[in-house]
């Protein structure tokens, strides 16, 4: 069974990649699959939600993103009271360095990938936390990727930035010569409210001439996911160091992960 190595993106902050991310390590857990989640996000949200300690600076993706990495990935467990099978590497302030570093290294976009082919992790997905915009780990992060999943708000600003998103991933495909290329899996909504500007953004109004995004995603033949929307449980089980599944086993939002968790195991298998 071919691992996938998939990237949450998105070009704008505080739009739910990390919270995707835990969520859909939880739920991919419990379809039997093995999971690490790879904190590449300098803000280190992918700590506190996995309720773990900040790490030392030898013990993040710092560490793996290094030319002279051998191998020695610093894993912690996530959640083993409830669950098995799902670890981390954490990201936090030490990869604000490991920017810097990569612009400078020959092999600087390929580091990841390439710690991956010569020390492959054994898990059935890896599922790699981006920073909230475009920038050089993202390059390592879509190298190192099968595919990509972007999650974003249903605002204006998100669409136009998701555009500018869609835009740099093809062309970094090409630029970096990806064989196979990573394709983009699908696209999630995620905070959605009931205000004008979601609704029209996500078809859900009557407006003549309004493009929405399930749309321009049809258009552009890439798969769209259910609107997550607005929900404090989500965040609460964020803060508690949760999946949702977790905090809240029968909140309903748990079955739109599970649907986006069941998509990936049936490309799998």
């Amino acid at each position: 069974m071919p691992q996938k190595v998939i990237s949450i993106m998105s070009n704008s902050g505080g739009v739910g990649k990390t919270t995707l991310t835990v969520n859909l390590a939880y739920q991919l857990a419990r379809q039997g699959k093995s999971v690490v989640m790879l904190g590449c996000d300098p803000n280190g949200s992918l700590t506190l939600f996995c309720g773990l300690e900040d790490p030392s600076a030898d013990q993040t993706m710092d560490w793996v993103l290094r030319s002279d990495f051998k191998g020695d990935y610093p894993l912690f467990p996530a959640w083993r009271d409830h669950i098995k099978g799902v670890d981390a590497c954490l990201g936090g302030l030490p990869l604000t360095e490991t920017t810097q570093r990569l612009v400078l290294d020959k092999r600087g976009a390929y580091l990841l990938s390439d710690a991956l082919e010569d020390y492959p992790l054994p898990h059935d997905v890896v599922l790699i936390d981006c920073p909230g915009t475009i920038e050089q780990l993202h390059v390592v992060a879509l190298a190192a990727s099968t595919d990509v999943i972007i999650t974003l708000k249903p605002e204006d600003k998100d669409l136009d930035a998701m555009a500018k998103l869609l835009e740099w991933i093809s062309i970094t495909r090409t630029e970096l010569r990806l064989r196979p290329a990573p394709k983009v899996f699908g696209i999630l909504p995620n905070g959605a409210k009931d205000r004008a500007m979601h609704r029209d953004n996500l078809g859900l109004s009557d407006i003549e001439g309004v493009v929405s995004l399930p749309e321009i995603m049809r258009q552009m033949g890439i798969p769209m996911f259910p609107a997550i929307k607005d929900n404090a449980y989500v965040a609460n089980a964020a803060a508690a160091g949760l999946p949702l599944g977790i905090y809240r086993a029968g909140e309903p939002i748990n079955k739109l992960y599970e649907k986006i968790a069941r998509e990936i195991v049936k490309e799998m298998d």
